[in-house]
């Protein structure tokens, strides 16, 4: 069954004209339509209805596929007005195309979500950056001013800047437009002598005679190791016509004679010109132990040990011995701290000495890489030199025995002081005369291990390194506590060695150096030689005894060697 030409057969059979099938794209025919317009959805397979008046195009009633410019197709199908979607800004092509700030449209163009814009977070941490840069240039330039002024009142307090002009001062004038109080800084000028390690103050006053701001500032013209220098206030700026009062500060190190030439800078601000002016520095320090080692001439080369070389040489016309402390390299510089602090305690130990019996100290160089002391000379040299030099029978016993009290009256000295020695051998006995007329013909020397005694009466034991096995009494072998008697016993060995003109303890006999520590320790020994006097054994017995405080006291020796001494002829 059809339809005729003006008619169209339904889905359900009937013939309708053609005419009441409205929406219809193409030409209806007898089958009905085959394509529906914009705004219509087919139906019943060849008809065609109106979409909801929202959609622009629609598969179903209700179910848009495209909308009106002014909407956005949801996902569910229905449209939905601009104002219904929360941040869109613009609508194309049923999609949200465009959101409002920070936001952006969804995948699907349905919704407008939270969008982080990059260079805005950019330009925000720039300007952050740029703010705090700003903030601490503005702070550091504030607290520099803050500073600048602080300091400026209180270098106003501390300095003098006068007119010159209004000042009675007679400057002097110097190249490039400065003048000074006086061209020499003579630091006599109201002291006989400079005092040596103490401070002494000049004032000197220098003047700006420039048109122009000028920076002053004073330095030295070479390093110098002889002496410190400073000068107060550091550095001024004077304007034109302005003077300023410096207090200069010289601390001497050593006993010298100071002529060296100070420097005068001057900047002019306005030309950024620098110049120099020279001043002469002078003055003559006071006498001390600390002595210059430009005046110290080295002759000739007496011998050397592990603390260094000694040399003969002159000091000041004496005729001097020149102890020089070797130096152990740059890199053990522990090894040269310690070096350095027994030295110095050396110096300080000789330096508190006034006795005719120890070895006269002229002085010490403490300036470093030139540490060196100075002790007057000994003609003979050491007793052991002496005892290879010279054959037993060349030295009297008469002489044997004053060189032995002359030695005692120097232990003496230094137990009365409270110092112990505690390296008394024949390697540290000076002989300087053989002659019976001089009152002093031995001395004492090395005090590089001596120690007060009040540091040994309380825990004072063996120390490493310290005197010679030789000669160390029973209770410094057993590291033991120690006293003034173990130097008495130390002067028992160097009697025996001298009253017997060799070495107390026979190579045959004892091997090693520990075979006399255990002949020692075990309460044994020397037996007295024939050709020794029993009475000079007895003193000797009565140093050695194997118990400290048995040991005789320095006044009981003396006593007895001066009786035997006045019984020789």
């Amino acid at each position: 069954l059809t339809c005729n030409i003006t008619n169209y057969k339904t889905s359900s059979g009937d013939c309708k004209s053609q005419s009441s099938l409205i929406g219809c794209d193409v030409n209806v025919t007898q089958y009905g339509c085959t394509r529906c317009k914009d705004g219509y959805f087919q139906v019943n397979t060849n008809e065609c209805d109106k979409c909801d008046t929202t959609c622009l195009m629609c598969s179903s009633y209700g179910i848009c596929d495209s909308c009106i410019s002014s909407e956005v197709l949801l996902s569910n199908g229905k449209c939905v007005n601009l104002s219904q979607i929360l941040e869109c800004n613009e609508i194309s092509n049923s999609k949200c195309i465009k959101c409002s700030f920070w936001n952006a449209p969804s995948l699907d163009g349905t919704y407008c979500e939270k969008h982080t814009v990059w260079w805005v977070i950019l330009v925000i941490v720039l300007f952050i950056i740029i703010v705090l840069t700003l903030f601490i240039i503005i702070l550091v330039y504030t607290v520099k001013h803050i500073l600048k002024k602080i300091h400026t009142k209180e270098l106003e307090k501390t300095t003098t800047i006068f007119k010159m002009e209004k000042s009675n001062i007679n400057f002097v004038p110097l190249a490039n437009h400065i003048c000074v109080s006086s061209k020499t800084l003579n630091f006599n000028s109201e002291i006989d002598e400079i005092p040596v390690e103490s401070e002494t103050k000049m004032v000197f006053c220098v003047g700006n005679a420039s048109r122009n701001v000028s920076k002053i500032q004073f330095t030295m013209t070479t390093q110098i190791d002889k002496f410190t220098i400073r000068v107060s206030p550091k550095v001024v700026m004077l304007k034109k016509k302005f003077a300023c009062e410096f207090s200069i500060y010289l601390t001497p190190k050593c006993t010298c004679q100071i002529n060296n030439k100070i420097c005068i800078v001057s900047k002019n601000l306005k030309t950024n010109t620098e110049n120099t002016n020279e001043i002469l520095m002078i003055g003559v320090t006071s006498q001390s132990t600390r002595i210059d080692y430009e005046e110290l001439i080295e002759e000739s080369k007496l011998g050397e040990g592990s603390f260094g070389v000694v040399y003969k040489g002159k000091y000041r016309g004496n005729t001097v011995a020149i102890k020089k402390m070797k130096q152990s390299g740059e890199n053990n510089t522990l090894n040269n701290d310690k070096n350095d602090e027994e030295f110095e305690k050396e110096v300080a130990m000789l330096d508190k000495f006034r006795c005719e019996y120890i070895v006269h100290f002229y002085g010490a160089v403490l300036i470093p890489s030139k540490m060196c002391l100075v002790t007057e000379f000994a003609q003979h040299g050491c007793l052991s030199n002496v005892m290879k030099k010279f054959k037993k029978c060349d030295i009297q016993q008469k002489m044997k025995i004053k060189m032995m009290i002359d030695i005692t009256y120097g232990i003496s000295y230094l137990h009365i002081n409270g110092i112990l020695h505690r390296d008394i051998k024949p390697d540290n006995v000076l002989v300087f005369s053989f002659d019976h007329n001089n009152k002093v013909n031995a001395k004492l020397t090395d005090f590089g291990s001596s120690r007060n005694i009040n540091m040994l009466m309380t825990n004072m034991t063996f120390t490493k390194g310290v005197g010679s096995p030789i000669y160390m009494a029973p209770e410094i072998l057993k590291r033991e506590k120690y006293k003034k008697s173990a130097d008495v016993f130390s002067l028992a060995i160097t009697m025996y060695e001298c009253f017997t003109w060799t070495n107390a303890y026979p190579k045959e006999q004892f091997k090693f150096p520990w075979t006399i520590a255990e002949f020692v320790i075990k309460g044994l020994r020397l037996p007295k030689p024939d050709e020794m006097s029993q009475g000079v054994y007895n003193i000797i017995v009565g140093c050695w005894d194997n118990e400290p405080k048995k040991r005789s006291l320095t006044e009981n020796i003396l006593d007895e060697l001066e009786t035997i001494f006045k019984s020789i002829h």
